[in-house]
């Protein structure tokens, strides 16, 4: 048999789930939650801005080699190296590569880009195919890779002095 409690008895048996104290926790955590990483954002996009600007290489395009002439010219670039899952090669010279945030430093994507001292030839594998670029004798180069499509300028910030 079930025994009946007075009117207005409290039911000290029973827990009480969420309480108005809870709700406004819940709600200030998630609240510095989503200002720290607003505000991560907004600082890391100024420095990848800034990075991008940094390594906006312009200059005309280098002179591109088809496969066939690559082999006919028995060119080499014994110089490789792995960077994100391209792997470049060149004659001689020095490089420099970045990570470099797409669309100016806002994107998502994260483009990937290597200046040259004096490459002299340059070959690209990435999984959009094998690229070859015939840069030519004392020119700097840039080699940005967007979307595995590698691009090639016959211009470069980076020089010897800066290693």
């Amino acid at each position: 048999m079930a025994t009946r409690r007075p009117a207005g008895a409290r039911d000290d048996g029973a827990v009480r789930r969420y309480g108005l104290s809870h709700v406004i926790g819940a709600v200030l955590v998630i609240t510095v939650a989503i200002a720290a990483v607003a505000f991560e954002l907004i600082r890391d996009r100024k420095a990848n801005i800034a990075t991008a600007r940094a390594w906006d290489i312009q200059g005309p395009p280098c002179p591109e080699l088809t496969e066939a002439a690559w082999t006919v010219r028995r060119l080499k670039a014994p110089k490789t190296f792995d960077y994100d899952g391209a792997t470049i090669g060149r004659w001689s010279g020095n490089a420099s590569c970045s990570d470099v945030k797409a669309g100016g430093g806002t994107g998502l994507r994260t483009d990937r880009i290597c200046q040259f001292t004096n490459p002299l030839v340059l070959s690209v594998a990435t999984p959009a195919g094998r690229f070859f670029y015939d840069v030519g004798m004392a020119q700097p180069a840039t080699l940005s890779i967007h979307r595995d499509r590698p691009k090639c300028v016959l211009a470069s910030k980076f020089t010897r002095r800066d290693e």
